[in-house]
C-alpha cells in the first residue's frame, strides 16, 4: 500500500465555467500519462479533513492534442475530468466535473456511514453503443457503484489524443486559513500493453 501527501493552497481548483472562469492551478501529484485509445483505468483511495466549501481531492485526467509537444503548466488543459470527494453543503460528497468545453459538475451523497477512505474508479468501457469512460465509487466490498458515464472522450479522433492521469487536491475558497492537506492511497493506472 503506497500513501502520498497532495497539499493544496487557498485558492486553487479546477473550474471552467462560461464567460470567464478558466481556473487550472490545483497541484496534482503521481502522473502517468500515453495515449488515449491505450488508456484503461485510473484508481485511488482518498481522506482528508475537509473544512472548507469546495475542499477536494480525486483523480484528474488530462486531454491534450499529440500534435501539442506537451502540457504548458500556466494553460488549461483543452479537456478534463475531475473525481472523487469535495466538501459541499456542509458534507462530503461524490463529484465529478467533466469538462470538454466548459465544466459540468455532478454530485451525490457520499452516504451516512462514510468511510475513512474512499475509493474512486475511471474505466474505459465499451459496449453496442461505443467506448466511453465509466466513473465508480467503489465501496469497501469491491462492490463499483456507477456515478457517471462520460461518453464524449472517444468521439472524435481518439487516435489523435494523449491522456494524463494523476491524482489532485484543491482548496477554491480564496479566503481560507491555511492549506488543505489529502492523503492518497493505492494511486493506479492501468493502460493496454
Amino acid at each position: 500500500m503506497t500513501t502520498f501527501t497532495i497539499t493544496a493552497s487557498p485558492g486553487t481548483d479546477l473550474w471552467r465555467k462560461p464567460p470567464h472562469a478558466d481556473i487550472f492551478n490545483a497541484p496534482t501529484a503521481a502522473p502517468s500519462s500515453g495515449a488515449l485509445p491505450a488508456f484503461l483505468s485510473a484508481r485511488g483511495s482518498f481522506a482528508f479533513d475537509f473544512t472548507e466549501r469546495y475542499d477536494q481531492v480525486g483523480l484528474l485526467l488530462t486531454f491534450h492534442p499529440l500534435s501539442s509537444t506537451g502540457p504548458d503548466p500556466s494553460a488549461s488543459a483543452p479537456k478534463w475530468i475531475k473525481t472523487g470527494i469535495e466538501f459541499y453543503n456542509s458534507k462530503p460528497m461524490l463529484s465529478t466535473v467533466a469538462c470538454e468545453r466548459y465544466a459540468d459538475w455532478s454530485v451525490s451523497p457520499l452516504g451516512p456511514q462514510a468511510a475513512r477512505w474512499t475509493t474512486i474508479s475511471i474505466e474505459k468501457s465499451t459496449d453496442e453503443h461505443g467506448t466511453s469512460l465509466w466513473v465508480y465509487h467503489v465501496l469497501e466490498d469491491g462492490t463499483k457503484v456507477p456515478l457517471r458515464e462520460i461518453a464524449w472522450v472517444f468521439g472524435d479522433n481518439p487516435e489523435g489524443w494523449k491522456v494524463e492521469a494523476s491524482a489532485l487536491a484543491a482548496r477554491p475558497e480564496k479566503g481560507a486559513t491555511g492549506d488543505l492537506v489529502v492523503e492518497v492511497k493505492d494511486f493506479e493506472v492501468k493502460w493496454e500493453a
